[in-house]
């Protein structure tokens, strides 16, 4: 397929990466929507709502040297990007970037072609540009913006959510985002093999210090690829009331690596990042090659250095 403008993000794709493509094509109307691995959720609405989605194509079927501009969405490591990384570091194509995960500026795009924040969920980010430009979306568009907002945020609860969330998910509800629908791809049920590595991870729970924090740690090797590894982190958050979470699970020849985190002194975007992975300050993923020790054995060194020296009252009262 050949497509001139191409919008695109990381694999393993979540909502907020998603949705923040579809808010961005609003910005971007002759843009196609690349798509690699979806999360389970995500992929469930896609294949249910595609006819409904507008121009959206597997990676793999793009033409690579047609594409002309690359707008990129939730991902400044061009690595992330998979067979899209040649295009974003070819000088001779045009880079737009938007992402709320980092402050830091890749080499692969302009300064004035770039639009970063600190909102909790980047389809916020979006949807303040689509409201300031009085860009009305559809309905369908509306209920995976509200999702986006909602995963990446935890329905506000994370200690990253914002005003400027609150508000765009209130932007998404005045625009007919679908509350059934919302329910539904929040609460998925797990599939058999997602409750058996659940199981498997909850055994393998260990704590470890960081930061002078207690983290939860779970590294397993699994004899079969499960999609959600992301979905298990935050159910076993919920089951544990932990303060922080690490899981790393060995499958297809890959180790992934999922961060949680809901206190102050971890930050989960700096350990993902230290292993080549990327995302925020409450939750950040990361995927590489070698063996489950390995892997393990740098999570723990990366660990030493992501906490976050808390703030005392005599630096509020110098400040």
């Amino acid at each position: 397929m050949r497509a001139a403008e191409v919008i695109a993000t990381h694999g393993n794709t979540d909502f907020d990466a998603f949705a923040a493509m579809l808010a961005a094509r609003r910005l971007y109307p002759a843009a196609v929507v690349a798509i690699g691995p979806l999360n389970r959720n995500v992929r469930d609405f896609y294949r249910l709502h595609a006819d409904e989605l507008g121009p959206v194509a597997e990676t793999s079927r793009l033409e690579l040297d047609a594409i002309r501009r690359l707008v990129v969405v939730e991902a400044t490591e061009a690595s992330r990007l998979g067979d899209l990384e040649q295009v974003a570091l070819d000088p001779g194509v045009e880079k737009v970037l938007f992402d709320h995960h980092d402050d830091r500026l890749p080499a692969w795009v302009n300064p004035e072609s770039s639009v970063l924040s600190t909102d909790g969920a980047l389809t916020t980010t979006l949807v303040g540009i689509l409201a300031e430009r009085e860009l009305e979306p559809t309905v369908l568009e509306a209920t995976a913006f509200a999702l986006g907002i909602h995963e990446d945020t935890g329905s506000l609860t994370y200690r990253t959510a914002t005003q400027r969330d609150v508000d765009a998910l209130g932007w998404c509800l005045r625009h007919g985002a679908r509350q059934d629908l919302i329910a539904q791809y929040l609460h998925t049920p797990l599939a058999e093999e997602e409750r058996a590595l659940l199981n498997g991870l909850m055994e393998a729970l260990v704590p470890v210090a960081a930061g002078g924090e207690e983290v939860l740690l779970a590294a397993v090797c699994w004899p079969e690829y499960v999609d959600g590894v992301s979905n298990l982190a935050h159910k076993i958050v919920g089951l544990t009331d932990a303060h922080a979470l690490v899981v790393l699970v060995e499958m297809d020849e890959r180790v992934f690596i999922v961060v949680r985190s809901r206190s102050d002194r971890l930050d989960a975007s700096a350990l993902a990042a230290a292993l080549g992975g990327g995302g925020h300050a409450g939750a950040a993923s990361a995927i590489v090659r070698g063996g489950l020790d390995t892997a393990r054995a740098n999570v723990l060194a990366a660990l030493a250095g992501a906490g976050i020296e808390p703030r005392r009252a005599r630096d509020v009262m110098s400040a």
